[in-house]
């Protein structure tokens, strides 16, 4: 018995450490980081931790998802919000849209839905002080007024991280993880790799699992036609494909876009390209999420999605001096605007 314990010590031990290792690779460690951006950008001030960012581009508006998590880790949360930003005017500053909404609003990943006739809504992903997950939808009224219409939580909703919308009460959320946050599994799935993460469906009534099998599954985009899926994983560094069934909303993975780098959250910009904020050193990042003094790479890659076969190009790259842990490059016309975790700042950038 003893010696069938310690041969079964030694396969775990060692089955352990084979994916250690492959996440260990999988971060990039020694990943090349040689800043270029051939434009300019100029900070933004007035928002923390803008760790999601979509653009109206009709109104030139866009939409800034911010919550100070280094508060919340420090258990001192303080309450986030949905800021706005007027592209239109060169010196605009971000302007707090959610000042009457609830206190316990802590904004993650978020989505606009362009309704045909004309009632546009906001999905957000909220983390409830207490570890309650919810998706808050809010109508849109005059582009920078935010009504509060409905929240949405459900079983499967367990680790949401980024969401879209195909109706005004439909949508698709990842949840980075299989176990929710708290959970001690959640440590192993970000360091052995675990492929536990999922992708959740609510089709108005309940919701469901509709991809599983992933590592850290995190941005996900849809195609116009609704019939084209994106979602990126950060520990596999990749974007997968989905094809949806818009009869049921059922996903059936057609391919995938290798990017070799953490894929954080997508965008689309107005010519149908896909914009896609990065961690290219997974364990910089780690290192700065625990240490702000330590700065973490920041990378957008555009996405042409357009072709026979996808093609992708890294259009920024910075050692994080300027801005840490870039998550979203989100593109309308010549404006780039990019986001991170942690930061009090965004970059607004010309193209």
């Amino acid at each position: 018995m003893n010696r069938f314990l310690k041969i079964s010590s030694l396969i775990v031990i060692t089955l352990v450490c084979i994916q250690g290792y492959r996440t260990f690779t999988s971060a990039s460690p020694f990943y090349p980081i040689d800043p270029h951006f051939s434009g300019q950008c100029e900070t933004v001030t007035g928002v923390t931790g803008a760790e999601d960012i979509t653009i109206d581009h009709t109104n030139q508006f866009a939409y800034i998802s911010a919550d100070d998590r280094r508060a919340s880790m420090a258990n001192k949360p303080v309450t986030g919000g949905i800021y706005g930003l007027d592209l239109s005017e060169p010196d605009a500053r971000p302007v707090l849209l959610t000042q009457n909404f609830s206190e316990d609003f802590h904004p993650h990943g978020i989505y606009l839905y362009r309704n045909n006739k004309g009632n546009d809504s906001l999905f957000v992903v909220n983390h409830r002080n207490g570890g309650e997950q919810q998706i808050e939808i809010f109508d849109i009224k005059n582009v920078n007024e935010l009504v509060h219409r409905q929240a949405v939580s459900y079983p499967e909703l367990i680790s949401p991280n980024d969401i879209v919308a195909i109706s005004p009460t439909q949508f698709y959320a990842t949840n980075d993880h299989g176990y929710p946050h708290g959970h001690f599994m959640q440590t192993f799935e970000d360091y052995l790799g675990l492929p536990l993460s999922t992708v959740s469906y609510f089709d108005g009534n309940k919701g469901s699992i509709v991809a599983e099998g992933l590592k850290f599954s995190n941005g996900i985009a849809i195609t116009d036609d609704l019939k084209t899926l994106y979602v990126a994983e950060i520990l596999s560094r990749r974007v997968n494909i989905y094809d949806r069934d818009i009869r049921d909303g059922s996903l059936n993975k057609r391919g995938e876009i290798p990017v070799d780098t953490g894929a954080d959250n997508l965008e689309w910009d107005d010519a149908g390209s896909l914009w896609l904020g990065a961690h290219p050193k997974l364990l910089d990042f780690a290192a700065h999420a625990k240490d702000e003094t330590k700065p973490s790479p920041s990378q957008i890659i555009k996405i042409n999605v357009t072709g026979e076969e996808p093609e992708f190009s890294e259009v920024y790259l910075s050692a994080g001096e300027d801005i840490s842990g870039s998550t979203v490059g989100a593109v309308s016309g010549k404006t780039l605007l990019i986001g991170s975790v942690f930061e009090d700042r965004i970059l607004k950038c010309q193209l």
